[in-house]
């Protein structure tokens, strides 16, 4: 949780921690570090490790199975729904899928 964030990003990560149905938010770099920050029970200790560690799996998958169906195509939302929870994925711009 070293890199600062963006007062706007702080701004729109308050909102959605507010509704009441929303368990956890979390911001995630590319680095190793992983982390920028997060919110929420379901995201502390090894579990937050844990969806980082998925999250960052499938991202990469993903934009590369979009890049290869498409070249120049990029990924800009996932939405994943499982039995207990649901995320919601914008990877920015980095998130471009390679050929």
């Amino acid at each position: 949780m070293e890199n600062p964030v963006p007062p706007e990003i702080e701004s729109t990560l308050s909102r959605l921690s507010a509704y009441r149905s929303v368990r956890g938010v979390m911001i995630l770099s590319r680095d190793p570090s992983g982390i920028v920050q997060s919110s929420g029970t379901v995201f502390e200790g090894d579990s937050g490790r844990r969806y980082a560690g998925a999250v960052e799996s499938v991202v990469a998958a993903t934009a590369a199975a979009v890049g290869n169906v498409e070249e120049g195509d990029e990924l800009r939302l996932m939405r994943i729904r499982t039995k207990r929870h649901e995320l919601i994925i914008t990877p920015g711009k980095e998130a471009k899928g390679r050929s």
